[in-house]
């Protein structure tokens, strides 16, 4: 296979401008999510490897389309009437009469389809020195596909729906993708050309196909192996569809990659999540957006990780929750812990059964081990959280912060009122509530919490 074609070798026109009706959702099709990505974004990290120019078309929600795909280089037009996927592309005519090399058309609700068939598509295309290059594919039921129809001499003479096809015509199982690649100047040309002298009154884009026939062109078809990279989502049955096949490829290229995955049917894995060789993945766990998760953890059943980041050799116990955190090196989470957005464990930390964190941050080797609500706080090195303890971060009207500096001891049943500043090696008795700060090296207990006695000089 040759390598990446150039960026001024190659156009791309992403059609993305539909409601998408089917989906009965406010929020339009493309930007419905896939194994935990828009699925408009799988269609563009299918031409990565191509390094081409991409030309997207919105209309619907085109705001939101452009925050979904924010940091991607792309630029984009704007089809303010759907009147047809001629008239969509058409939208990019500057774009397309400009551009000297093939132009690769495509839809934005295909997320099945991966970068290599998209690279050696357009590579039959350049090889065949083809004008027109239709992706196809052979279903043995191509009921609701255009069929495509050819000539004595091989070459597709037409493109025909099959509402529109008779008898013989459905007879064939070779169906319309809807990916295209044109020769620029044939498809600038058609787009000069096109009609909408159809019962609909619309400009489409299969109508190429016959237009470049009339011309005389080269018209070749490229069968794809997997019918499935085709599967447009129309319907969330589509969108179910689409999702099960996504996270199936995803889990056997962990497991290729070394990764124990105990119940496969029962683990369900976002496609943008990295995981190390030798983790144990257990059933029922939900890894979700970016997460990243070291070599040798042991990820527990029922848990679930939001854009975690996960060290080496960590162990997350059953039932236990993640998001947007991190976790170091060789630290036990769980059962049943809840991590929510903004904390940091260090490395040889232990965060027990039934404990919620919130913005925390927690020193190498310290240990919150149960039944403890810890917000808004900052916990150094080789301290201890005794059970039962409250950071009590919230009076009322404003969030305030609470740090424990190294080898302190909080006693069990603590409430620690912030703002509040814990010193080095204090310690607090149990069932203290502790209201002001307390200075290194010093004990205190009751409520309010009282100086008991102080390391002596």
């Amino acid at each position: 296979m040759k390598g990446a074609i150039d960026m001024s070798e190659l156009l791309t026109v992403i059609l993305a401008a539909g409601k998408g009706t089917r989906m009965k959702s406010d929020k339009i099709k493309v930007l419905h999510k896939v194994a935990g990505k828009a699925m408009l974004k799988h269609v563009i990290s299918a031409l990565d490897s191509l390094k081409t120019e991409i030309v997207c078309v919105v209309g619907h929600q085109k705001d939101e389309v452009k925050n979904e795909v924010n940091g991607s280089s792309i630029n984009y037009v704007v089809q303010n009437k759907q009147l047809g996927t001629g008239h969509a592309v058409k939208q990019a005519e500057s774009y397309i009469e400009k551009h000297s090399g093939p132009v690769v058309v495509l839809y934005g609700d295909i997320p099945l389809l991966r970068s290599e068939t998209v690279q050696l598509f357009i590579e039959e295309h350049k090889n065949s020195y083809s004008d027109l290059t239709i992706m196809t594919a052979e279903l043995d039921d191509p009921a609701g596909y255009g069929r495509i129809v050819k000539n004595s001499s091989n070459m597709v003479k037409e493109v025909v729906e099959e509402d529109d096809a008779d008898f013989e015509t459905r007879k064939i199982t070779e169906i319309n993708s809807g990916v295209y690649c044109f020769d620029s100047e044939l498809l600038a040309d058609f787009l000069k050309n096109m009609n909408n002298n159809n019962a609909q009154g619309e400009y489409y884009l299969t109508d190429a196909v016959e237009y470049a026939s009339q011309k005389n062109k080269k018209i070749i078809t490229y069968k794809i192996d997997d019918p499935e990279e085709i599967l447009g989502v129309n319907t969330r049955f589509h969108l179910v569809r689409a999702e099960k096949i996504l996270r199936k490829r995803t889990i056997e290229k962990h497991m290729d990659n070394g990764v124990t995955i105990i119940d496969p049917d029962n683990t369900y894995i976002d496609s943008e999540v990295e995981i190390g060789k030798d983790t144990i993945v257990y059933p029922f766990t939900y890894l979700e957006g970016s997460t990243k998760i070291g070599k040798n953890s042991i990820i527990g059943p029922h848990s679930r990780l939001v854009s975690a980041k996960i060290g080496e050799n960590v162990e997350l116990l059953s039932h236990s929750i993640i998001k947007e955190s991190s976790v170091d090196d060789n630290t036990k989470v769980g059962p049943f812990a809840y991590l929510r957005p903004g904390c940091r464990i260090g490395s040889g930390c232990k965060v027990g059964d039934f404990v919620e964190m919130k913005k925390a941050v927690v020193g190498d080797t310290s240990k919150v081990p149960h039944l403890s609500y810890v917000g808004d706080a900052e916990i150094g090195e080789r301290c201890n959280i005794g059970a039962g303890t409250i950071f009590a971060n919230y009076d009322g009207k404003n969030k305030h912060k609470t740090k424990v500096e190294d080898d302190a001891f909080i006693g069990s049943n603590s409430v620690l009122v912030a703002p509040l500043k814990i010193g080095s090696g204090a310690k607090t008795g149990a069932g203290s509530v502790v209201t002001k700060d307390v200075e290194a090296d010093t004990t205190v207990i009751g409520v309010p919490a009282r100086v008991y006695k102080k390391k002596q000089d």
